[in-house]
């Protein structure tokens, strides 16, 4: 009986062991994709969709997140910090721009686009008023690509202190770009660093004297203190929001006040200026073989004034009315009399977007400012549920919210 019960369970376990045999194939697993190839994937292709339907800043965000969340190669992982790179410069983000393609220079500094990269961080540089660092950035990377030390280069000394370019350009970061583009003129950087050398050497001179320790300053250090403070806290809200601002914004804007970018017309005349009227055929032929030496002067419409004559409004909207060519009918202004020829006239002409973006941009985010200021100042009062009491008269007093 025994060996028939052994018998049987041998019988089975020999049963269930082919069973296992037979399935075997079946329950091994498959090689798999990694998982998150589908995902990652999919957030490039969601990335491009946002990209071809002008949500340029979304686009960004998404192929950073795909970054930050994938494993890939350098060359691919440069390739696309470089196309990040190019949307931020498309929205004036020109610090993540280039953020974005001195990482990719580094992870491959011999990308077939190293040299369109090249030229889009100087550019970055420039339109951040970094002029000094992007004629280094230039020369260095202009220099058939030995390696080259940036030198700093010094513009001024205080005794033994050393003023350097990049100080100064520091010290034009938060002026307005248009502000910067004039200061790139040698002749007004050269006056902005002597004003800054002069108010470094009236400060030092102000310590020695105590004045820094004085109560009134100590006082007025705190006033600074809370606007800088109350600056700050603007500043960060005010900025959070206009980096919101597209192009297509700023676009918008252009489209909605383009009487605000016309250039006014023009004429370039010649005059004769003479005392009797008689003398007015006379000085007419002069004019017209230009003889006499008459006076040139350019003249924009909505002017009050021609150089050498002073005030004559009245005399300028009548010269409009001529054309290329021709000469007026005696003029008087003030004690003489005036006979101008027309020697050139332009036509007023609306502006394009591209000839004014940057002008266009910086006059949409100043209103823009202006009205998140207004906005953020209106919602801290109503939460502090702040009374304002104005004295109205010597007997009344009358309560503001």
């Amino acid at each position: 009986m025994r060996q028939v019960f052994f018998s049987i369970i041998i019988v089975l376990m020999l049963a269930v062991l082919i069973f296992l045999v037979a399935t075997l194939p079946a329950r091994i697993d498959k090689p798999k994709e990694p998982a998150n190839f589908v995902s990652s994937q999919s957030q490039i292709d969601y990335a491009n969709k946002l990209l071809s339907k002008g949500l340029k800043s979304e686009a960004a965000q998404s192929f950073e997140e795909y970054l930050a969340a994938s494993q890939i190669n350098p060359q691919e992982e440069a390739r696309l910090l470089y196309k990040i790179g190019s949307i931020y410069m498309e929205l004036y983000k020109y610090e993540k721009a280039l953020k974005s393609f001195y990482k990719a220079e580094m992870l491959n500094p011999k990308a077939e686009f190293a040299q369109e990269m090249n030229q889009k961080i100087i550019e970055a540089l420039e339109n951040l008023g970094m002029s000094s660092q992007a004629r280094y950035e230039l020369e260095a990377r202009t220099s058939l690509g030995q390696e080259k030390e940036i030198k700093v280069k010094v513009v001024a000394r205080i005794g033994k202190k050393e003023i350097t370019d990049a100080q100064i350009d520091e010290a034009l970061k938060n002026a307005p770009q248009w502000m910067r583009k004039s200061l790139e003129e040698p002749e007004r950087r050269l006056e902005f660093i002597r004003n800054y050398v002069g108010q470094e050497v009236l400060y030092t001179k102000a310590k020695r004297l105590g004045l820094d320790t004085k109560e009134e300053t100590r006082q007025t250090l705190e006033q600074l203190k809370k606007q800088i403070v109350v600056e700050q806290f603007l500043g960060k809200e005010i900025q959070e929001k206009l980096d919101k601002i597209s192009p297509e914004d700023v676009k918008l804007y252009y489209e909605a006040n383009k009487d605000s970018f016309i250039e006014p017309a023009q004429i370039k005349v010649s005059y004769l200026s003479f005392e009797n009227e008689s003398q007015k055929d006379e000085m007419i032929q002069k004019l017209k073989k230009q003889e006499g030496k008459p006076r040139e002067a350019s003249i924009t419409e909505g002017d009050s004034g021609i150089a050498g004559i002073g005030q004559a409004k009245d005399v300028i909207s009548g010269l409009f009315l001529k054309e290329k060519g021709q000469i007026s009918d005696p003029l008087k202004i003030k004690d003489k009399f005036y006979v101008f020829s027309i020697l050139e006239k332009r036509q007023k002409r609306q502006k394009s977007f591209e000839e004014v973006k940057s002008e266009v941009e910086y006059e949409y985010k100043m209103k823009k400012q202006q009205e998140i200021s207004q906005d953020l100042l209106k919602k801290a009062l109503e939460e502090q549920e702040v009374e304002i009491f104005e004295t109205a008269n010597k007997n009344e007093t009358r309560k503001n919210k």
